[in-house]
């Protein structure tokens, strides 16, 4: 008898009902993915959270009621392990770093395809934090123009500290990471396994007190890991 699979459970907020329902139907078509829930508004989003405690919630940012930033503040505050996913058309600057101080594990744009989507939601499941490739750019760019305006300052003493307590590999893999690289991309980069990568990674979170993959990348850009081109 084949094990049941367990699911992901799911609620999805945005004030579209179409957009919903369209993605309603392409998470549930998944076997291992089940939408428990739906909210038209903010405050929908957070009620529901309390009440079933979904493994990932889908947030739009402009809602009625209550906006996305307030409900990602209250779902973060009051459900420990349910993960938020930010759904959007806004590219804003001011709101991705807005959301991802406030704990979003993932902000993906709304012109994501089904199979970005799909495979976001289940990286953010296992523990990943996912930003698109394009958002990212702009984090990118907004650290580096950080980076050049603090060229003279002295670097921070505890900062350098950690750095020295990472090992070379670790060193590797955080530069990888801080260039959007996900796991697969580190493992086939440097010869190695996802699961190696994946410890690595775990590793630095730890030594350098960080907690997620976010963190990670803001870290090794001030810190001079990643230099753009």
């Amino acid at each position: 008898m084949n094990e049941k699979i367990k699911k992901i459970k799911i609620i999805i907020a945005d004030d579209h009902h179409l957009f919903r329902e369209m993605l309603y139907h392409l998470l549930n078509d998944e076997e291992d993915m089940e939408v428990i829930g739906e909210a038209c508004n903010g405050q929908e989003a957070v009620d529901l959270s309390k009440k079933l405690n979904p493994d990932i919630l889908i947030l739009d940012i402009n809602m009625p009621v209550m906006d996305g930033l307030e409900a990602i503040r209250q779902v973060v505050k009051n459900n420990a392990t349910t993960k938020v996913l930010i759904l959007t058309a806004i590219e804003d600057d001011d709101y991705i770093f807005e959301f991802i101080r406030e704990g979003a594990a993932a902000y993906l744009l709304k012109d994501a395809t089904p199979l970005e989507t799909l495979k976001t939601i289940r990286a953010v499941h296992t523990g990943d934090s996912v930003i698109q490739v394009r958002v990212m750019n702009k984090i990118l760019k907004e650290f580096c123009k950080l980076s050049k305006q603090k060229e003279t300052e002295q670097p921070d003493s505890l900062s350098q500290k950690a750095i020295k307590m990472l090992t070379e590999r670790e060193r590797e893999v955080l530069s990888l990471v801080a260039k959007g690289l996900n796991n697969k991309e580190i493992a086939s980069s440097l010869f190695i396994s996802e699961a190696t990568v994946k410890t690595h990674v775990a590793n630095l979170m730890n030594k350098l007190a960080k907690r997620d993959r976010v963190e990670l990348v803001l870290y090794a850009l001030k810190s001079g890991f990643s230099r753009l081109s």
